[in-house]
């Protein structure tokens, strides 16, 4: 029963999110682009909440998949509001995004610093960068929100913050 609650909520979140898309011409993306990491990690110290940036590979169809079926779904669902931030670094454009102390570094040289072995995963950092929960991995789409949202309750956790994703 559970699972098909899970995937009636994922495919009503989907299907709200693609006619949203398509009868906007401002569109927001939920999930943006990552552009500088110290802006957003003081706006995480601020409001003492971790950030999830998905790490991905442009072109990448699990990337697309994991969005699709996982991420946009939650992010849609309001349950996540003021628990988390959630961006995105694309390891394999040539681009660079603002590091957490302001400097310029390759969006390629983020894999290396994170020890990241797979593409798409989600990673779970404080205000400063520093990993506050295990890496996510794609898969599982079915129970992915299960394990997102406990993954953003143990980063919650380390951070001292007492606010928690309720279940469903």
């Amino acid at each position: 029963m559970k699972i098909i609650t899970v995937f009636t909520f994922s495919l009503a979140c989907l299907m709200s999110f693609a006619s949203h898309a398509e009868s906007t011409s401002t569109y927001q993306d939920p999930l943006p682009i990552a552009t500088n990491l110290q802006t957003l990690g003081q706006q995480a110290l601020k409001q003492n909440i971790p950030i999830a940036i998905l790490f991905s590979a442009k072109g990448l169809s699990s990337t697309k998949k994991l969005k699709d079926l996982a991420l946009y779904p939650a992010l849609l669902s309001g349950n996540l509001d003021g628990r988390v931030l959630f961006t995105e670094i694309e390891v394999n454009v040539d681009s660079q995004t603002l590091d957490f102390y302001g400097e310029p570094m390759a969006n390629k040289e983020y894999k290396a610093l994170y020890n990241l072995s797979s593409l798409p995963v989600v990673i779970f950092v404080d205000g400063e960068g520093d990993v506050v929960s295990e890496q996510l991995l794609s898969g599982a789409y079915d129970y992915y929100y299960f394990y997102l949202k406990q993954s953003i309750n143990h980063a919650l956790k380390t951070l001292n913050n007492p606010n928690r994703i309720p279940d469903l």
